[in-house]
């Protein structure tokens, strides 16, 4: 690799975009296009990595169907939302990519009279983005004058159709705080309150250290499979991200995302679940049975479900306690919830990829593809 990281070509095979949006975000990009108007799969990355997490499954889907594989805004390679004013919700920075998926294969032309449909998919924040993206887009409003129409015309506006959604190694963002209450849990995830607190983080992991931060974020979430580490460190992948985070400005607006994620984007789902807003698409969840499963001891597809009641305190069921719990998938949608077994961690994009690539097909022979 002679180009520097951040103008770096990942994927030959795909055309590398960059895209400025309305946002302020000059988004990076890489694309193909099978044509006939059919479905777009987006492949958003999540913390802290690049959409290089997607090298394994990159061959297996191209033939397939048209890839939209972004740079999240902020972290290194695609600038961030605002010209940097900090709004960097998974609402904003969706629709930046949407923004930009919609200029490269050109949706609103007027050639354009169908929507172009569009397959969401993301691993760890961005699955979240996708999440809120699908809500917005799909959830079910009793008035054509509801504040929500506002974020549905975004989709309209673009001449884009969300018609499922692929989510891996998530919880909603509102049921992973509420599990916090157990000690045990929040123990597992410390990294969530301490990087939601963007000027106590960003001085503190450079003074640690960028390397041992990043290799330690990959090393603490990997499975226990013989080979799961060997997966990650793949094709120099680490290095990789760790070049991308020794900016200073890649680890403050990495924060911000947890901070928006620790704050209005909580307050948003609560404001769902009171109006019954819930996803309305096909929906695929994948998770790491050891890691987020918690070795079977929280009942992941319980939480999708909306049986299972978060919030328990440690012995008090830690997100297995049945019940009425929040419901995040509309009445009668199909939801597949898959726990992915053999000591793969949550990395799965990288650690488990085969499994994931096949699962992934399944899903999208439903649709004809």
């Amino acid at each position: 690799m002679t180009e520097t990281v951040e103008t770096y070509n990942f994927y030959p095979a795909l055309q590398r975009n960059v895209t400025p949006t309305a946002s302020g975000s000059k988004v990076v990009s890489y694309t193909s296009d099978l044509g006939n108007g059919g479905p777009i799969l987006t492949l958003i990355h999540g913390y802290p990595q690049s959409a290089f997490i997607w090298r394994h499954l990159v061959p297996l889907l191209l033939p397939k169907i048209s890839l939209f594989i972004p740079e999240l805004p902020g972290y290194g390679i695609s600038t961030p939302i605002s010209a940097g004013t900090g709004d960097h919700t998974k609402r904003a920075v969706g629709q930046a990519l949407l923004d930009a998926l919609a200029q490269v294969f050109n949706t609103q032309s007027s050639s354009s009279s169908s929507p172009r449909p569009i397959i969401l998919a993301g691993h760890d924040r961005g699955a979240r983005i996708c999440h809120r993206l699908a809500v917005d887009a799909t959830a079910h409003t009793s008035s054509s004058s509801h504040p929500d129409e506002n974020n549905k015309s975004f989709f309209s506006n673009l001449n884009l159709s969300i018609r499922a959604l692929i989510m891996l190694d998530i919880l909603p963002t509102k049921s992973q705080w509420d599990l916090f209450a157990s000690p045990s849990i929040s123990q597992s995830y410390g990294h969530w309150p301490f990087l939601a607190n963007v000027e106590l983080a960003a001085p503190m992991i450079q003074a640690f250290g960028i390397d041992k931060w990043v290799r330690g974020s990959y090393l603490g979430q990997a499975g226990s499979a013989t080979d799961s580490r060997e997966r990650l460190m793949s094709d120099g992948a680490v290095e990789v991200h760790v070049k991308l985070f020794e900016s200073g400005e890649t680890l403050r607006w990495t924060c911000e995302d947890y901070k928006a994620g620790a704050q209005r984007e909580v307050d948003e789902q609560v404001e769902d679940l009171r109006k019954g807003r819930r996803v309305e698409v096909p929906t695929l969840v994948m998770f790491s049975r050891e890691k987020l499963g918690r070795g079977g001891g929280l009942d992941v597809e319980g939480v999708w479900r909306g049986v299972v009641v978060t919030g328990k305190g440690e012995g008090e069921g830690e997100g297995n306690e049945k019940g009425k719990g929040d419901k995040w998938v509309g009445d009668g949608v199909e939801l597949e919830v898959v726990g992915v077994e053999g000591g793969r961690g949550h990395f799965l994009p990288e650690e488990a990829y085969d499994v994931v690539g096949e699962r992934v097909v399944r899903f999208l022979e439903r649709f004809g593809l």
